[in-house]
């Protein structure tokens, strides 16, 4: 049964500064809960937070009954994670680094074939275009099947192709009662989210589209 992932009261700093200031997300079945902020407003602070990479100085996380800091092994398998920066060896072929993190790399299986990923599992992960490459870091962070997928900057820089096959697997992803959270600055993404969170000042409070561009280009 899919449940709720919610985080509340995320506190964080590095040194002196205090990036989040007790940031909270909710996030049910079948959504897609934006995070939209200006860049170096702490989003991928956030994320690494919600997705167990990093442990927050106070606050809650929770998925379900389950307190997933109490529980950290619980968290890869509840949780996959794609950081904004690329997570692949390059020297290894596409199918190595699934099999690395214990994927299938049978051309046939669905999540490789719903991300188009079926005839570049032999090819070199240095060789694959930007947009390829964020298909194939998808795929490797829903190895462990996990119900809540959690992406920092999905589709940043990409072409409109590349775009549309990682949005309509999303759209596949929480027809199926799967949980998608983002980090983003785009409007187009900001409008592919059921709800949307603006971070601002290390805090969150939930937006529209339209007021969350209006601040991050700096008119509000």
């Amino acid at each position: 049964m899919r449940e709720v992932f919610r985080a509340g009261g995320i506190e964080q700093h590095y040194g002196k500064h205090r990036i989040l200031r007790g940031c909270s997300v909710y996030a049910a079945p079948g959504e897609c809960v934006g995070i939209a902020g200006r860049n170096g407003s702490g989003k991928s602070t956030l994320l690494s937070v919600l997705a167990g990479v990093s442990k927050p100085e106070k606050g809650t996380l929770t998925y379900g009954e389950t307190d997933l800091l109490k529980h950290p092994g619980l968290i890869t398998k509840i949780v996959g994670y794609v950081p904004q920066t690329n997570p692949l060896i390059g020297e290894l072929r596409a199918s190595d680094n699934l099999r690395l993190l214990g994927g299938s790399a049978d051309p046939e299986d669905p999540v490789i074939v719903s991300l188009g990923l079926s005839k570049l599992l032999k090819r070199k992960t240095s060789k694959l275009s930007g947009g390829m490459r964020r298909r194939l870091a998808i795929a490797c962070a829903l190895t462990e099947h996990p119900p809540v997928l959690i992406m920092d900057e999905p589709t940043s820089a990409m072409d409109l192709y590349h775009k549309a096959v990682i949005y309509d697997y999303l759209a596949a992803f929480r027809s199926d009662g799967g949980i998608v959270i983002v980090s983003t600055h785009e409007v187009e993404e900001m409008e592919f989210c059921d709800r949307l969170y603006l971070l601002s000042g290390g805090c969150t409070e939930e937006s529209t589209p339209a007021d969350a561009a209006r601040i991050i280009k700096g008119e509000g």
